[in-house]
């Protein structure tokens, strides 16, 4: 059972769960939750990442069945999952585990296909130097804000990006390595996404570096058969804090039009 103080949940109505990313936590859709509180009960949970079983291997399988728990905790029939990254891989797994739990899907700043050996190479050495005591290093931080944020929010909003470098710096540095080990070898799920009918929504910043627009989301936009898309300019990875309200807009115009 996920103790309180690793989630939250406000307001009323129809419910949507919010699955944060690798290095976030629950407090990463603070924006979201502000702006749908009084029209949806919003939630938002932190992966056991986040919590004190960080400490042990885990991969994607076991955050969905720890999403259903979740749910099933809370007794939330069905929800509406949005999933930011890694959160959104966790996403489309429970999707297609789980679909009669869902109203519907939104995926942000996230990917279908799976990793190709030059970037599990590459992703897995940079992680690797964090499966040790102490907490994450002030350069990791860096280099991930480097990677993360866009470059018009480098330019326009440092402030955002010291305070979640402050954040990651203050992070066990083993539950980083434990995120990164979850989702390094993920399926490739393109090919199944025709078979998902759930009404799905895709935000996607234009300066996504980590996962670019064209290789991430327009393919889970062609293979999704009920599917709205939203690229979002001046936004990177973390397109959610970024460009909170354009994001926002699009969250609330895909409930109000396409989710009962």
């Amino acid at each position: 059972m996920l103790e309180a103080m690793h989630y939250v949940d406000r307001g009323h109505g129809q419910p949507v769960v919010f699955s944060h990313g690798t290095l976030m936590d629950w407090s990463m859709f603070n924006p979201q939750l502000a702006a749908l509180e009084d029209r949806y009960r919003v939630l938002a949970y932190n992966h056991r990442a986040r919590t004190a079983d960080y400490n042990s291997p885990y991969k994607l399988d076991d955050l969905v069945e720890d999403c259903r728990a979740f749910l099933d905790q809370l007794e939330i029939n069905k929800c509406v999952l949005a999933g930011m990254s890694m959160g959104g891989f966790m996403a489309l797994e429970f999707a297609l585990r789980y679909p009669e739990r869902l109203n519907g899907l939104i995926l942000i700043a996230t990917y279908a296909g799976a990793y190709s050996d030059e970037e599990r190479q590459q992703y897995g050495e940079a992680f690797a130097a964090l499966n040790t005591d102490g907490l994450v290093p002030r350069p990791f931080a860096e280099w991930v804000a480097g990677l993360c944020f866009g470059p018009s929010t480098h330019a326009d909003n440092p402030a955002l990006i010291s305070k979640w470098m402050d954040k990651w710096c203050e992070i066990p540095a083993r539950s980083v390595y434990r995120e990164a080990n979850s989702w390094l070898d993920k399926r490739d799920l393109t090919a199944e996404l025709e078979g998902l009918s759930i009404p799905s929504l895709i935000v996607h910043g234009q300066e996504d570096a980590v996962l670019p627009l064209a290789h991430a989301a327009q393919p889970m936009a062609d293979g999704l058969s009920d599917v709205a898309m939203s690229p979002v300019p001046r936004a990177g990875h973390t397109v959610n804090l970024e460009q909170p309200e354009t994001v926002n807009v699009a969250i609330d115009q895909f409930l109000r039009s396409r989710i009962a």
